[in-house]
């Protein structure tokens, strides 16, 4: 009898040690995934010698080759080409539909996000990834009937104040926060609509964007393939093909987050890459912070406060 115990106690403790395992790799995982994406300017950067578009086209095709090698490696690459062809089936055009709308969504975020550091802009980077989170929200009540407790609507309703404050005191529209929060959220709301693996979907978002990324490069006027093929000296080249690497990885790493996870602690972890996007900005770029910005950025860490601690109160 004893031993019989001795033995579901032996199994009991490795479950556990099990479940505490993969809760440590899901939380370490969505803390390199953040620290990836807040440091992600300092790579951006590198690029400043070429055009936006030119790094997002680069962006496109390297992260296409890298995803397709790592479904490769991983014995999956065939089955995913075959969940492409399904796509194009009639009864799934739906679907498709949705994920391309998804991958032009995902296109212009990434966009955004390198002419924001490339226009010395990144403090309003980091304010707009701050308002991302309260971007989903609205979404969630515009067009899912989501229901809003009162603090999540007062969090709300500062939210919308930092976005007057930053319209009013600014000499210029923030559409680089406005946009890089407005097109993740909405990027986010199309792929609760698809029902494929998030990996598949991934790679089905850059194969659709593939083309017109090659055709860029290769068609554009500007010379773009030359100057591809001639920045292997200046070291260039080879930073605009690591980005397929340096933005696949924290994808990655956050959906094996998000699988182990809840989904309330990645709630809490994500604010950790605006917080770093905006300590970038400010430290290393020496960017100055206008008071309209600190006054929404106040109004902004207010929403946040409310909104993640609305979460641990009771409902009523």
């Amino acid at each position: 009898m004893m031993a019989v115990e001795q033995s579901e106690q032996h199994m009991t403790n490795l479950s556990g040690n099990k479940s505490n395992s993969a809760d440590a790799a899901g939380l370490s995982s969505a803390v390199i995934a953040y620290c990836f994406w807040g440091f992600m300017p300092l790579y951006w950067h590198l690029m400043a010698e070429a055009s936006h578009v030119e790094v997002l086209a680069h962006r496109i095709i390297w992260s296409l080759l890298f995803i397709a090698l790592m479904l490769f490696f991983k014995g999956q690459l065939f089955q995913t080409l075959a969940t492409c062809r399904t796509l194009a089936v009639k009864s799934n055009r739906k679907v498709a539909g949705i994920i391309v709308l998804a991958s032009m969504f995902a296109s212009l975020n990434w966009l955004i996000n390198i002419v924001g550091v490339n226009t010395g802009r990144v403090v309003e980077l980091g304010l707009g990834m701050f308002l991302t989170p309260l971007a989903t929200v609205a979404i969630g009540i515009a067009f899912f009937s989501e229901r809003l407790t009162r603090i999540k609507a007062l969090a709300m309703g500062l939210a919308a104040c930092s976005v007057v404050i930053l319209a009013s005191g600014l000499d210029r529209f923030p559409w680089i926060a406005v946009g890089v929060s407005s097109t993740w959220a909405i990027y986010g709301a199309l792929k609760k609509k698809v029902t494929i693996a998030p990996l598949d979907s991934v790679f089905v978002e850059h194969v659709l964007m593939f083309a017109p990324a090659l055709g860029f490069l290769c068609l554009a006027p500007g010379g773009y393939a030359g100057h591809f093929c001639s920045g292997f000296d200046s070291g260039l080249s080879w930073i605009l093909m690591g980005t397929g690497v340096m933005t696949s990885i924290p994808m990655i790493l956050f959906s094996l987050a998000a699988q182990r996870l809840p989904m309330t602690m990645l709630g809490v972890i994500q604010y950790l890459n605006p917080v770093l996007t905006l300590a970038v900005g400010v430290f290393v770029f020496a960017e100055p912070v206008a008071a309209a910005e600190l006054g929404a950025l106040v109004c902004i860490l207010a929403a946040v406060f409310l909104f993640v601690a609305s979460s641990y109160l009771p409902r009523r």
